[in-house]
């Protein structure tokens, strides 16, 4: 575990202390749900969430409801040299049942493009994995790598993995980098705020 300076746990410790009246990561709801939420500042990142975080080196922690919000985050000096935390976008960790990325499925005109820009439809989406409605019986002719065309207008690179199909619909782990795995990150985010709201008031 990487050591902190002093500098840098106090700017936690301010972090923490202005969390506590109402910021965004602790989010306010019912009494119930808010007894489950949490905050914290883990210098070690899951195996799983690795690669989909990319070169995080610390990330600070949100817990609502049954849902980790784990944010990349960067300690960066101002012209004074204070240290200012930066926090970049979250991957969303559904702990139900087990932890994997968040998965949406409730998507309108999200679509693969391929090289021969033939669209498929993606029927789910999360920062590690999709399903999407095979054009034949076999996968052989599927894309490998493509456009992933969101709803928000965002075109996002991404390699595709088969992992298996079976009625029409195939399941493959995708693999994005750089700006491309940011922009799923905020469009998977951006989603999950909107479909569960309540848990991000405060």
């Amino acid at each position: 575990m990487n050591s902190l300076t002093e500098e840098e746990l106090a700017c936690f410790s301010d972090l923490f202390t202005s969390s506590k009246t109402g910021g965004l990561l602790h989010a306010k709801t019912d009494a119930d749900v808010m007894a489950d939420n949490a905050l914290s500042v883990s210098t070690e990142i899951p195996q799983v969430l690795a690669n989909i975080l990319g070169e995080a080196k610390l990330t600070l922690l949100a817990e609502i409801s049954h849902y980790r919000l784990w944010f990349p985050l960067v300690l960066k000096r101002d012209e004074l040299g204070q240290f200012i935390p930066v926090l970049g976008v979250p991957e969303v960790v559904d702990i139900l049942g087990g932890e994997r990325s968040w998965r949406v499925t409730d998507l309108k005109d999200v679509t693969v493009v391929d090289n021969a820009d033939q669209p498929v439809e993606v029927l789910s989406l999360s920062s590690s994995g999709l399903t999407i409605k095979m054009r034949h019986e076999t996968h052989a002719d599927m894309p490998k790598s493509g456009k992933l065309m969101l709803s928000n207008g965002l075109e996002v690179d991404v390699d595709f993995e088969p992992v298996r199909a079976e009625n029409g619909i195939m399941a493959a782990k995708i693999n994005a980098h750089g700006e491309a795995r940011e922009a799923l990150r905020q469009f998977l985010f951006s989603a999950h705020k909107a479909k569960y709201s309540h848990l991000y008031k405060i």
